[in-house]
């Protein structure tokens, strides 16, 4: 009960600090915060590494039990080392050894999974044009009306499509997309206000 105690006052007090650091001006206030999300920095670093560690132990009891999958792990464990050791040798990420690499194995690799993401989009597409009702079927005219607005012959069919289609994208679309974005930034204002008051304890779980 104490260390739950404590620890809830500790986040708390960070918390509250480190929030008073961007509307506070001291250089006392300043100094703490910029400590403060240091030392985070530093955590993180060592939560990387025990994360690192983590994926080691588990991987390599894959591989010494021959579990399913054991040569993913193990393709896995040489792509870790390997790139580690490149980083270590050549100076870090920055360096154009590890720069290659990342442009030649893990680009790639991102363009092809972005490449097999459109088949899904348009078997999603499909379903989702399937008219049903109303809604369904406005959704499914403005569908249209984008996508024949962005392709050339679109001026060709009608001259009015591709401003109609801005309009849509300018308007309603844009104005849906800042109603989400307002509502994920109240919901991250009021978990932040939970955490720091004490409410949600996630460091205690």
């Amino acid at each position: 009960m104490v260390n739950r105690i404590l620890s809830t006052v500790v986040a708390m007090a960070v918390g509250l600090l480190v929030l008073a650091d961007f509307f506070v001006n001291s250089n006392l206030v300043d100094t703490l915060g910029l400590y403060l999300i240091r030392t985070a920095s530093v955590v993180a670093a060592f939560a990387l590494v025990f994360g690192m560690i983590n994926v080691l132990t588990v991987h390599l009891g894959k591989i010494y039990s021959r579990d399913k999958g054991w040569g993913y792990s193990m393709v896995l464990l040489g792509a870790l080392f390997f790139t580690l050791g490149i980083g270590i040798l050549t100076g870090g990420p920055a360096s154009p050894q590890v720069q290659g690499l990342f442009e030649t194995v893990l680009f790639p690799l991102e363009a092809t999974l972005f490449s097999l993401l459109a088949f899904f989009t348009v078997t999603a597409a499909y379903r989702a044009f399937r008219v049903k009702s109303f809604e369904t079927g406005l959704f499914v005219a403005a569908g249209i009306i984008v996508l024949l607005g962005q392709v050339p012959v679109a001026a060709m069919l009608w001259d009015q499509l591709p401003v109609i289609k801005d309009w849509m994208l300018d308007v309603p679309a844009l104005a849906g997309a800042r109603g989400i974005l307002l509502g994920v930034a109240l919901g991250t204002l009021a978990t932040g206000l939970r955490v720091l008051l004490g409410i949600d304890r996630p460091y205690v779980d």
